[in-house]
């Protein structure tokens, strides 16, 4: 009878319009236990428009239900996206009070920056905030060198990782996510990754913020601003924006509906990644009943 009510559960989990591929996530099998109500989608509510992304995929995150799927298994670059692992390494392997002390190497990193200066000692935690809020290259440099010694090391763990967690399309060359014909994902494996992430609190605590201040040990404050400006519309609550010539303009965006079911989505390759993300959410919120 328990194998037969999983095999229900995962072919409820894997069904949606059929004018979308099927896509696998490969989550934990726990979910697939869970009590919630599954959303289930309106005859008349086909599809939300053309999106100018290249690639997308939504679920509903509590029971993992496939809500839109659009070239989700296409590897592309990602951008700062990157950054989702370098934060799971981190948060994984290090902790957050631990005071890092910036190298000359970390706080010359090329890219959008939080503006981290050469001996300066600061947390991981705020280090953090820097990375995912304001997107400092700076705050990801810092954060390998003093998780793995060097940056090197530190990008194979993060290949490692990807490997452990099931991310079969994804491989990194850096830890920003500025373009490398050698790195890549897909949105099939962004969300697994940001499912996982999304498990610490501490990290839906950064995410929200539009904007945020955090301070060395010497005092010196860095005002951090987030490129998300969907924050606060449609209940879109986090999490990661990424843009660069070769990705496009790309975004994995958390959002909660009126009655408190969390969406997660992604878009990559966009044209305007706000506008899909909109449409995407607008879209699931008037096309699913739970």
């Amino acid at each position: 009878m328990f194998q037969s009510l999983i095999s229900l559960l995962l072919a409820s989990a894997l069904s949606f319009s059929s004018v979308h591929a099927e896509p696998e996530l490969s989550f934990n099998a726990k979910s697939l236990l869970s009590v919630s109500p599954l959303p289930v989608q309106r005859e008349d509510m086909v599809s939300p428009g053309e999106l100018y992304a290249k690639s997308a995929l939504a679920i509903d995150l509590e029971t993992q239900s496939f809500l839109y799927e659009k070239n989700s298994y296409e590897r592309r670059p990602i951008a700062s996206l990157t950054k989702l692992m370098t934060a799971y390494i981190v948060l994984k392997e290090n902790d957050p009070s631990s005071i890092v002390t910036v190298s000359e190497h970390a706080a010359g990193t090329e890219g959008s920056r939080m503006g981290l200066h050469t001996g300066e000692r600061i947390s991981v935690r705020n280090l953090l905030y820097g990375l995912l809020i304001e997107s400092g290259n700076d705050a990801a440099t810092a954060l390998a060198e003093f998780n793995a010694g060097d940056e090197t090391t530190f990008i194979q763990k993060m290949n490692d990782e990807a490997k452990n967690l099931g991310l079969e399309n994804t491989h990194y060359a850096n830890t920003t996510g500025l373009d490398n014909s050698n790195a890549y994902s897909t949105a099939h494996d962004l969300l697994v990754l940001s499912s996982h992430l999304l498990e610490d609190d501490g990290v839906r605590e950064i995410v929200k913020n539009s904007s945020y201040e955090v301070s060395g040990e010497d005092g010196e404050v860095h005002k951090l601003t987030n490129t998300n400006i969907l924050l606060g519309q449609l209940g879109i609550e986090g999490m990661k924006t990424g843009t660069t010539k070769s990705a496009g303009e790309c975004l994995v965006a958390l959002a909660k509906n009126p009655d408190g079911h969390e969406i997660l989505t992604v878009v990559l390759g966009s044209s305007d990644r706000f506008i899909d993300t909109k449409m995407l959410v607008d879209w699931i919120y008037r096309a699913y009943i739970w």
